[in-house]
């Protein structure tokens, strides 16, 4: 409805030009020979318009009454009454609907402009952007900060919303996941990071580290993933963290470690063993290590598919004979696996939720340029594969968001552990089901689709990224299997 609108906007603005042109030429006063001609284009034009604002009218009323607040923001639509929602999510999904369309749209071009403008003015792409500074306290304003604390025993620094609800504004966000995560301080690593300190972190770690986090003063890393061994088995992690008499000295090599180029990146939570005699399992510890801390070597910056997510970034450190105190290690030595568990599980939701709302864009994208674009004497959107696509690519996406809900609600019923299939279902599902609908979006496009003048192309960067971040697509699949096989022989 929105782009039928503006459409016929466009072309009635078209009409209005060329009756002044018309008008002019008959007062004589035309500034070309020709101008007289424009007469005819007048009523032709403003006829079309007339058509696509009757046609998107009629097609409107075919759509179920239940269907109808699918604004093309990110809602589901459709899905919202499945589930019970608070008066507190309706409230601010109404807010974030409305800043998406104030800030976040409009701006979206505006900060890769400033990124290119200020990186060529410093010589470097890792830098603070005055744009997502101002579009931050507009949202803290709005009251749009920190949403991903969803309700939880252990805290009450929480927003007053379920998993699911978060979900749902997760999703909004993630139609533009370079922007709209990072505006609300509801990006990765960053939530992660606070929600460790939460629910894990002592008072003094809150007040050092967990403070500045949701303050936006500061941001933070996570260093687990490293090159020379197959990290997706975090058994094989070869960081040490050594205790000496008055703390640790870690010594390792990470890569992958998300934000750690930002210059505000002043934390790393890292994953390493503290004792290798110990069971498989209570080996692993998670400290809090300060960036500016002495032997922390920043090697290069990580690209994706190229692109080098900046000012963001995803570095290669060296941590040499670095010394941290005592009273960083969190929750106790050995206790590593224990803590990565409670982060991962909402972790990957917010993920799988901000594919989605990638996914709906793409979608919208490719229904647009489809509408547009002549091939073979009809309309793209005319021919049976394209309308294939389109069928497909709306099946898979509200098959995606049912699983992820459903994950979401099971965390919320029964606690992360008891949810480990369905996360690892979604963590499966999601970024496959987004790589296919962006793929075919950019199929639609043609060669803009691969090139810098759609997000298309960076999309499905993001979202093949994901078959990987959080653990690959294998050891979430195994997961599935085992507790299937467990579940099935506990009924014989």
């Amino acid at each position: 409805a929105h782009f039928d609108y503006h459409l016929a906007l466009s072309l009635f603005r078209m009409a209005a030009i060329a009756q002044g042109v018309y008008k002019r030429s008959k007062l004589g006063n035309a500034s070309s020979s020709r101008a007289h001609k424009y007469g005819q284009f007048v009523e032709f034009t403003a006829n079309i318009g007339n058509t696509v604002l009757q046609a998107s009218a009629e097609e409107s009323k075919s759509i179920p009454p239940h269907c109808r607040d699918v604004d093309g923001l990110g809602s589901p639509g459709s899905l919202l009454p499945t589930f019970q929602f608070s008066d507190r999510f309706q409230e601010l999904r109404t807010k974030l609907l409305r800043f998406m369309q104030e800030h976040i749209y409009p701006n979206e071009r505006v900060l890769f402009q400033q990124l290119k403008v200020f990186s060529e003015a410093k010589g470097s792409r890792w830098i603070e952007l005055p744009l997502m500074a101002k579009l931050k306290e507009h949202a803290k304003k709005a009251g749009l900060w920190n949403l991903f604390l969803t309700k939880n025993e252990h805290h009450n620094l929480d927003q007053g919303l379920t998993n699911v609800e978060y979900s749902v504004l997760c999703e909004i966000m993630g139609r533009v996941p370079w922007l709209a995560p990072e505006v609300a301080n509801c990006s990765a690593p960053d939530t992660g990071n606070m929600e460790v300190l939460a629910l894990y972190g002592t008072k003094k770690q809150q007040e050092k580290w967990l403070k500045p986090l949701m303050d936006g003063e500061i941001r933070s890393c996570f260093g687990m993933t490293e090159p020379r061994v197959a990290s997706s088995d975090a058994a094989n992690i070869q960081t040490t963290i050594t205790p000496t008499r008055d703390g640790y000295v870690i010594n390792g090599h990470k890569w992958w470690t998300s934000g750690a180029m930002d210059p505000r990146c002043k934390l790393c939570i890292l994953m390493g063993k503290t004792d290798k005699t110990a069971s498989k399992y209570r080996q692993q510890s998670m400290i809090l290590v300060p960036m500016d801390a002495k032997g922390i070597t920043i090697k290069r910056p990580l690209t994706v598919f190229g692109y080098d997510d900046a000012p963001h970034g995803h570095a290669e450190v060296i941590f040499n004979n670095v010394k941290v105190p005592k009273e960083n290690m969190l929750l106790g030595e050995g206790r590593g696996f224990e803590i990565a568990q409670g982060r991962l599980g909402p972790g990957r939701i917010h993920h799988c939720m901000r594919l989605i709302g990638m996914a709906e864009r793409a979608l919208e994208m490719m229904v647009h340029r489809t509408q547009l674009r002549v091939a073979f004497n009809k309309t793209l959107a005319k021919h049976g594969s394209i309308q294939q696509d389109i069928a497909r690519s709306r099946i898979e996406i509200d098959q995606c968001r049912l699983l992820t809900l459903q994950a979401a609600e099971t965390i919320d019923r029964l606690g992360n552990r008891l949810a480990s299939q369905q996360v690892a279902m979604i963590k499966v599902a999601a970024p496959e089901m987004a790589c296919k609908v962006i793929d075919r979006a950019i199929q639609s496009y043609g060669g803009m689709g691969v090139c810098q003048d759609t997000i298309l192309a960076a999309m499905w960067s993001g979202a093949r990224t994901l078959r990987l971040a959080d653990g690959p697509d294998e050891v979430h699949l195994r997961q599935v299997a085992k507790l299937e096989m467990r579940i099935q022989r506990s009924k014989l």
